[in-house]
């Protein structure tokens, strides 16, 4: 139990190092077929290893934020914790993606439904500091890299033929759908705890 709340306390600390290792093997890997899916797979968890430094490391602060301005909860990790965020940014986002990285045929329509979550939670950051007139953890990121690379693939996958407009539709919807467990492994106990809080 040590280890894994050791584990959930510092998974963000490698993060710059594993972007750089990921930088330099996506040049080695793929400098030759850049935008082979499996190439575009890789760029994305070399991205989201981008945002989740912003998000969690430098200048980080996302949980904080989330309990004090979305569910203005008065506690530092309550209800987004130092363990559901390390559940989900690990399992959640490297797991998979890593998988559609290993496995581009196969696991094509998980790479792309990852694609449609980036996007969205790109979206999700910028209506967040929209609604909020404030700084969110992620935002830059969201800005700078997840909807330029998500609509650059998205575009480069209908103009080479390999996705139509029905499916980036689809592609989109995977992206709204797969936050409901994410937002519900927080919001769940929020609100089983929140009418005794009141």
């Amino acid at each position: 139990m040590p280890l894994l709340s050791s584990m959930a306390a510092n998974w963000q600390k490698p993060l710059p190092l594993l972007v750089a290792i990921g930088f330099v093997a996506w040049i080695a890997a793929f400098r030759h077929a850049p935008l082979s899916e499996r190439a575009l797979f890789a760029a994305l968890l070399v991205i989201y290893l981008v945002h989740q430094i912003e998000e969690h490391l430098w200048p980080g602060g996302f949980r904080q934020f989330a309990n004090s301005h979305v569910f203005k909860s008065g506690k530092d990790d309550w209800p987004v914790t130092i363990d559901g965020v390390a559940l989900v940014n690990t399992a959640f986002v490297w797991l998979p993606v890593g998988l559609a990285v290993l496995f581009p045929q196969t696991l094509r329509w998980l790479g792309l439904a990852w694609v449609g979550l980036t996007l969205i939670n790109g979206i999700t950051h910028i209506v967040t500091t929209v609604r909020l007139r404030i700084y969110n953890p992620g935002l830059v990121t969201s800005l700078v890299l997840f909807l330029p690379f998500t609509i650059f693939v998205l575009a480069l996958e209908i103009s080479r033929g390999a996705l139509t407009a029905a499916e980036v539709g689809l592609i989109v919807l995977a992206g709204i759908v797969l936050h409901i467990p994410v937002a519900a492994l927080f919001v769940v106990p929020y609100l089983r705890r929140r009418p005794a809080a009141g």
